[in-house]
């Protein structure tokens, strides 16, 4: 998408419409989180990584890739969520690795760590989601075909 500004040699205006692949992004980041929520304690058959981490890094970065319309408090509140996730995944991982037979191991799951980071990783989906639509980066529908977010 690419318009003629009538001013192409100083630079400072853009001639390229990054809209469509930004659209193109965030629907991905949302099917890929989509994906990894519906299992999240199995791991990746792909890149063996968990589910639930997969679930957390799109949700970090689709706020990434919103957050410059958001509003401070936004930033501030999503932000918090985020560190504490951080930081519960660090000290009080989903997973117990325990010995097994031999020289196997196994993952157990500790169902009060993987709840409290759960319920957290839903929340700032949830806001991130939220505030992407407050500030216009979702689909039309019916009742905001303007583009502007029915949620104000």
């Amino acid at each position: 998408m690419a318009y003629n500004t009538g001013n192409t040699s100083d630079g400072e205006v853009s001639e390229w419409n990054e809209a469509l692949l930004k659209m193109k992004r965030l629907h991905e980041l949302q099917t890929e989180m989509n994906r990894s929520s519906i299992n999240p304690l199995c791991k990746h058959p792909l890149n063996n990584e968990w589910n639930y981490l997969i679930w957390f890094k799109c949700t970090c970065a689709l706020f990434s890739e919103g957050n410059a319309k958001f509003k401070k408090e936004e930033v501030l509140e999503v932000n918090k969520i985020k560190e504490v996730i951080e930081t519960l995944l660090e000290v009080l991982p989903p997973y117990e690795t325990r010995g097994g037979v031999g020289n196997k191991t196994t993952n157990v799951v500790n169902k009060k760590n993987w709840k409290m980071i759960k319920g957290l990783i839903e929340d700032m989906e949830f806001k991130v989601r939220f505030y992407n639509d407050k500030h216009g980066l979702s689909t039309k529908n019916q009742e905001n075909m303007d583009g502007r977010s029915i949620l104000r």
